[in-house]
């Protein structure tokens, strides 16, 4: 978190020693286990992520952490829509829309 020109600049913070590894994909947990896995990584992107270019690298670093532990791209790709569908964002997060589709996923209501 800093200040930048007196705007608010936050992103996902990672400790010095964080390693890549969450739960791989060949376990045996159940599927619905693995699969909320990306879902709640690009939440916690897009929550943190005050300007689109971090919550882009965010997204990518999170891409490739999945792809280490055996995710297969379909399953990334279906939960990354799904993370966006479930806070109604209907198009595709631009440099123009991504501050206003933040703020809506940050004001809904958690269960």
């Amino acid at each position: 978190m800093e200040n930048r020109d007196g705007q608010l600049y936050t992103t996902v913070f990672q400790k010095p020693s964080y390693e890549p590894y969450y739960l791989p994909f060949n376990s045996i947990h159940p599927l619905h286990m693995k699969k909320n896995i990306p879902f709640a990584m690009l939440l916690r992107a897009i929550r943190y992520s005050s300007t689109f270019k971090s919550y882009l690298n965010e997204c990518e670093k999170l891409r490739m952490a999945l792809l280490l532990n055996k995710y297969p791209t379909k399953i990334i790709d279906e939960q990354f829509n799904n993370m966006l569908l479930k806070f109604n964002v209907n198009e595709p997060l631009t440099f123009n829309n991504y501050v206003s589709y933040r703020q809506a996923v940050i004001n809904y209501p958690i269960k």
